[in-house]
């Protein structure tokens, strides 16, 4: 497993992982015990099995961009 993200609120890394796991990659929040909607000190980690690392980099690459893009177009 590699870890591809770290973010410091639990509730953006079940969002990462719901959206990889979407597009068939085998996403697993660590640190995941942890049950808080405070930001975490040592950060959340989202990891992908080694083999699909670079797909997942690039879909949430891509859905960065989309992102940017919609709120250049508004």
């Amino acid at each position: 497993m590699k870890v591809i993200r770290r973010t410091h609120n639990q509730q953006e890394a079940r969002i990462i992982v719901s959206f990889l796991r979407a597009h068939d990659i085998d996403a697993e929040l660590l640190d995941g015990a942890i049950n808080s909607v405070l930001p975490m000190p040592g950060g959340v980690r989202v990891a992908v099995p080694d083999g699909q690392e670079s797909e997942a980099l690039t879909l949430l690459q891509n859905a960065a961009t989309d992102d940017a893009t919609d709120e250049d177009e508004e």
